[in-house]
């Protein structure tokens, strides 16, 4: 089957998206597929999340007549099935014109882009794009692709009749190793992903300084899109908090996995997450994961794996509380408990074998 997908870009500074994209392309081409990935050019690959395989292509599409090209491409490489990502962009719009004009079965994933806090932000302008172009796009899509259960539940209230199925985004486990103990001083929470206010790492900040935890450091990793950063370092300076604090940046590849395993426990104290794939990244590389309970992790306790609470200063504060005077020992355990649920529910090569009947059975209609 030839499989195209869609989207802007895949900047590695877009984060989730961007590696859950790149990630799909590849392990549907390891399940022996010829994938297209059209981006808008120009494709700078050392900017990009690497989509490097025999099997896989990238189309770059101009900024005008970039349908009839896409279209084009779509007719003389025989591509089977057309996904697309994201909303409200042109990338999306070109792919609806060209999927309807060659026929092609439309396959779409919003990224979490309907949920209630991405819709609260520029609210009237999503709302007056929403009833101009944006629902009448989406209904030309044969099927939405949902990444967890709240997601769905969503577009089916956006869009009544829709077809939508559920995939979880799939996660690259590290090599399995001993577990080590951690407990040298100064234990690390991790925070990996934006520096963004949606993540909720004021209120972070606001907790470690009511916890104040003896021996523990908070590393936020990640890239500073929106120059956030500086409203973050200003106010651990007005509490003088500095020592709790180290800011990593944006990391990647061998970098990025030793911070996890550096890490007791991952902390993502958002105010939304469509998927939150550093979740998963975070369990494989068993570390227990303390969240809130407005991102689809809301069964982690269950698991016994990690602990979520609801947003805020004071439920973060005390849970932390809680955690940091733990035994590492058992926070190991609890790391280990996740690694094993990850396996299961996670890799790769299973979520590709999901997408490719999703593919076979929406082409079949």
């Amino acid at each position: 089957m030839h499989i195209l997908h869609s989207v802007y870009s895949i900047r590695k500074s877009d984060g989730g998206p961007s590696y859950m994209i790149a990630r799909t392309c590849q392990a549907l081409a390891d399940q022996g597929h010829r994938v297209t990935l059209a981006v808008f050019a120009p494709f700078d690959a050392a900017d990009c999340v690497s989509v490097d395989h025999q099997r896989v292509t990238v189309l770059e599409l101009p900024s005008a007549g970039g349908q009839q090209i896409l279209a084009d491409y779509i007719l003389n490489n025989q591509v089977d099935v057309v996904h697309t990502h994201g909303l409200w962009g042109r990338i999306n719009r070109i792919t609806v014109g060209a999927a309807r004009s060659t026929r092609r079965p439309l396959v779409w994933t919003t990224h979490g882009m309907l949920r209630p806090w991405a819709m609260a932000h520029k609210r009237w302008k999503k709302r007056l794009a929403w009833w101009l172009f944006q629902r009448r796009q989406l209904q030309q899509a044969r099927l939405l692709h949902a990444t967890c259960a709240e997601e769905a539940l969503e577009l089916a209230e956006w869009l009544p009749g829709s077809n939508v199925e559920v995939i979880p985004i799939g996660i690259d486990l590290p090599e399995t190793g001993e577990t080590p103990t951690k407990s040298t001083a100064p234990r690390k929470m991790l925070f990996m992903g934006r520096l963004h206010p949606v993540k909720g790492l004021m209120n972070l900040v606001e907790a470690i300084n009511l916890v104040r935890p003896d021996g523990w450091v908070c590393v936020l990793a990640g890239p500073d899109t929106e120059g956030y950063q500086s409203e973050l370092i200003a106010k651990i300076q007005t509490y003088g908090i500095e020592r709790w604090f180290e800011f990593a940046g944006e990391v990647s590849g061998a970098e990025k996995s030793a911070l996890y395993e550096q890490a007791s426990l991952f902390v993502l104290p958002s105010f939304t997450e469509n998927f939150g794939v550093v979740v998963p990244e975070a369990l494989s590389h068993a570390v227990p994961v303390l969240t809130t309970d407005v991102t689809p992790w809301n069964h982690l306790p269950e698991i016994g794996c990690g602990w979520t609470v609801p947003v805020g200063v004071t439920p973060l504060a005390e849970t932390l509380k809680q955690i940091t005077e733990m035994d590492p020992n058992q926070l190991n355990e609890m790391g280990r408990t996740g690694r094993e649920y990850v396996e299961h529910a996670f890799a790769w090569p299973q979520i590709a074998s999901q997408m490719s009947e999703l593919y076979a059975a929406t082409t079949a209609r």
